[in-house]
């Protein structure tokens, strides 16, 4: 019974309320969108890449933990620190440990909420302590939690651990300014541990609220001060450095490989950023190519205004304030300030990522403001009437130039400013519930907001993703079971470019923010579809899948019988992979089919030639890829053969006057058509190489009747499977033009001798050593022998972290990369056992400045007790 009293008191109590409120409102508001609407929450990014890096997570934390240190799922195969580090080590992740995998979208939802719930919380801990009136408190942390920000951003879920810790950050800050005691270095920990890349925002905040504060304290004291907020911030970081380390090394491989282009510019014209302070002013563009995220309630807007006309405030504060402000708005559009947030690199969709400090800043100012309790006079009630009257124009006046500007939106900006105005002229600090009718209008305006913003975005059903994992799971598992080797999968068509994550197995498709450079150059010239950060198998040929060891295949299976669309897997992206049916057919599952390709080379393989530098030309596809094929065989082999085009029909189409291939509209009002029909003369598979300029926008294309995805990223040149073992059979290229003029000049017909391929292929492949991965971090051989030097070569990316071992003997591997790209190594005549072990060197070195970093702590702490 006294246990029942103790908790009926402690969540009774006044200050314990509103607590839980400041908790349970945001994520309500949060949740109710989504069960009114019935969306799933999978969408762009989430739906596309994160929710398969969740569903690896799941499958290993706890059975596999060795796979979140390198893995082959990870596109060919890759470390797994950095990745980890930017988007699984949340704490709130463990969650998805608590339900089946079947709900894994389910709890996703329940994450995002559970963090904004918490971003609502922890602000309300931090501002509760500003102001005598907690009503004020809550509506703060409920603008912060539901800002403009996380709204844009909820799906971005990794991004939202440091809009939780930043009022922490704060706080801490705060204490040290006080020279009281402070947990700054646990919440830099955190920081770092949970997202590096919004971690180093939040710090960078951190640092500069800090020198505003301490701009009017005496030298002395603001040397102190430094010191141990210096201090205690590099110790934090220092923790962390298990993770920080491995992650800066991935990060110079990988994304920050590439360049940016740096000038003095704006990212936007500046004052169209303006357009983002009115409600619902986000969509699918915005978060593509638009400007960043800043919407605050407009009452809160106003009272940042008024901060800076408050007659209580010191000008030391306002000016320190004034320029930390300036400085922050410069940075959502002058480019070198966008660059230097974005840790050197411009932000590839989501704008202004940093722009949560932003806020945190403006929301602090305005409560800051209204803890004043001072008499508002004409004199300062006049210029927030002119800046809300410029910005109801603004938003009337540029409807057309915003397509979010919609009516609805307007009606409720100019309502709420009104709103605002009338709270500040005659409500604030004349009546009792001033406070009351504020958080009011305040949690109104945050709804409106949402459902405005979210209202434009689509999202995914979740039971398209739950169909996909069970059945691709349901055929990875079979695989498994049965063939205990090393080896790599793939599919005829995408969920996402990250499948192998979700469905348990090595693949060669792969979307992550740090990827492997190399790799991704190599992919891009032997033509598969690719941009900066992500790369799929669309675009192989039976080459490059006995070369990169893809012994299986995923197909669909059209021969299923008829089920419930719930229960009916989507195949809307597929790959134009004809030749694939001619693998041996394996096993029929309910929706998908196995295909094995016997002429699949193992991971690693003993080649005659040494490695040479290969000089590849991303405009020849075809060149390139026997050019792999001579390097790994050491063969002069060459299987693609030329194929003159068959003379079109034309219909309203003229050719250019001596010109070849090159064709314009006769009436450009109408429909423009060019059909090539092919007879094939062998069973080979053919192919046409398509320029990367020649997209979906320049024409529509069909094979057979199918139409086929032109879809590029990056402007790859690809080549287009048109069939396979079709001798004497018609092959009809049916290409509308949609633009006046086009230019086939460069597009190629193939040939490819998969008859030759498969001989030559098999006969490279006897006596070739097998390979077992003993765990995530061990590949080993058989016991095999060569009667002259020979060269080991793979298709493993390279890297530092592999020792090679050669009958226990440490081996140096050859600093020429095969194919430019992955690790390969020389063996002496002999018998031969090898060995790879993936020793992630950085990591180590991390973890033992980590281990020193928590003895210092630990001293430091026991010496102040």
């Amino acid at each position: 019974m006294n246990n029942y009293f103790n908790i009926h008191k402690l969540f009774t109590t006044k200050k314990n309320l509103l607590f839980l409120l400041s908790f349970i409102l945001p994520g309500l508001i949060f949740f109710s969108y989504f069960f009114y609407t019935k969306n799933g929450v999978l969408t762009v990014d989430l739906g596309q890449q994160y929710v398969d890096f969740l569903a690896f997570l799941r499958h290993n934390l706890f059975s596999h933990p060795l796979r979140l240190i390198y893995s082959f799922s990870n596109g060919l195969g890759g470390s797994m620190l950095a990745t980890d580090a930017y988007y699984l080590f949340s704490p709130f992740n463990l969650l998805l440990f608590l339900f089946p995998q079947n709900f894994l979208a389910q709890v996703i939802l329940v994450i995002i909420g559970l963090k904004i719930a918490a971003g609502g919380l922890t602000s309300y801990y931090y501002w509760q302590q500003k102001t005598a009136k907690p009503f004020y408190a809550l509506a703060t942390s409920s603008a912060y939690a539901l800002s403009g920000y996380v709204i844009a951003n909820h799906f971005n879920l990794m991004w939202l651990d440091s809009v939780i810790l930043l009022p922490l950050l704060i706080n801490e800050i705060n204490h040290i300014l006080m020279q009281k005691k402070n947990h700054l270095v646990l919440i830099t920990f955190l920081l770092w541990f949970t997202n590096f890349y919004t971690a180093f925002m939040a710090l960078a905040f951190g640092f500069l609220y800090l020198l505003t504060k301490i701009f009017s304290f005496n030298r002395k004291k603001q040397w102190t001060i430094f010191k141990s907020y210096l201090a205690k911030s590099i110790l934090g970081s220092f923790l962390d450095a298990f993770m920080l380390l491995p992650v800066f090394v991935e990060m110079l491989q990988g994304k920050v490989a590439s360049s940016a282009n740096w000038s003095w510019g704006f990212q936007f014209v500046p004052y169209n950023q303006i357009a983002k302070l009115a409600d619902g002013a986000y969509n699918f563009h915005e978060m593509q190519e638009g400007m960043p995220n800043i919407f605050i309630p407009l009452p809160f807007l106003l009272l940042t205004f008024f901060y800076f006309l408050s007659k209580k405030i010191n000008w030391k504060p306002k000016l320190a304030n004034g320029l930390l402000l300036l400085f922050l708005i410069s940075s959502l559009f002058w480019t070198p300030l966008v660059l230097l947030w974005h840790l050197g690199q411009f932000p590839v969709w989501y704008p202004g990522r940093f722009s949560f400090v932003l806020i945190f800043l403006a929301l602090n100012l305005a409560i800051t403001a209204l803890n004043q309790q001072e008499n508002v006079k004409l004199w300062q009630i006049a210029p927030l009437a002119l800046i809300a009257l410029g910005l109801i124009l603004f938003v009337t006046f540029n409807d057309q130039s915003f397509d979010f500007l919609n009516e609805t939106a307007q009606i409720a900006t100019g309502a709420f400013l009104a709103l605002g105005l009338l709270f500040v002229a005659f409500i604030y600090n004349k009546n009792n519930y001033a406070s009351t009718f504020f958080y009011l209008i305040i949690e109104l305006e945050l709804v409106i907001n949402l459902v405005l913003s979210l209202g434009n975005l689509a999202y995914q059903k979740n039971y398209d993703y739950q169909n996909f994992a069970k059945n691709t799971t349901q055929v990875t598992n079979y695989e498994a079971k049965h063939d205990k080797g090393l080896y790599r999968t793939e599919k005829s068509f995408y969920r996402s470019d990250d499948d192998p994550f979700s469905a348990n197995y090595y693949g060669l498709s792969n979307f992550n923010s740090i990827s492997n450079q190399h790799v991704l150059s190599l992919l891009n010239n032997l033509g598969f579809l690719n941009n900066s950060n992500s790369y799929t198998n669309f675009g192989g040929t039976p080459i490059t899948d006995d070369l990169f060891g893809i012994k299986y295949y995923i197909l669909p299976n059209e021969e299923i019988t008829s089920l419930k669309n719930k229960q009916q897997m989507k195949y809307d992206n597929k790959n134009q992979r004809i030749d694939v049916g001619d693998y041996h057919l394996q096993k029929r599952f309910n929706q998908l089919i196995l295909m094995k390709n016997s002429s699949a080379l193992p991971l690693l393989f003993l080649s005659p030639t040494t490695t040479r530098k290969v000089k590849f030309d991303p405009t020849n596809i075809t060149k390139n890829q026997t050019q792999l094929l001579q390097a790994a065989t050491g063969r002069n082999i060459n299987l693609f053969h030329h194929v003159i085009w068959p003379d079109p029909k034309k219909i309203n189409v003229s050719s250019w006057d001596g010109g070849w291939m090159q064709y314009s509209k006769k009436k450009k009002n109408q429909e423009a058509r060019l059909i090539f029909n092919l007879r094939p003369q062998t069973n080979s598979s053919y192919y046409l190489e398509l320029p990367g300029d020649i997209d979906d926008n320049a024409i529509d294309m069909y094979i057979n009747g199918s139409y086929i995805n032109l879809t590029v990223r990056d402007s790859n040149t690809r080549l287009i499977n048109l069939g396979s073992r079709q001798r004497g059979q018609r092959i009809q290229i049916e290409i509308t033009l949609k633009k006046d003029n086009l230019d086939l000049n460069a597009a190629n017909l193939w040939r490819l001798d998969t008859s030759k391929l498969v001989q030559e292929m098999r006969s490279f492949k006897q006596n070739q050593p097998q390979f077992t991965q003993q765990s995530a971090l061990v590949l080993k051989s058989n016991h095999f022998s060569t009667n002259k030097k020979m060269t080991m070569k793979s298709t493993i990316p390279n890297s530092f972290n592999w020792l090679v071992l050669d009958n226990g003997k440490i081996l140096r591997k050859n600093k020429i990369l095969f194919a430019d790209a992955f690790l390969n190594f020389n063996l002496n005549q002999g018998n031969h056992q090898i060995t790879l072990i993936y020793i992630p060197w950085i990591f180590i070195i991390g973890l033992i400045i980590s281990l020193i970093s928590v003895l210092i702590f630990i001293k430091i702490k026991k010496y102040k007790c």
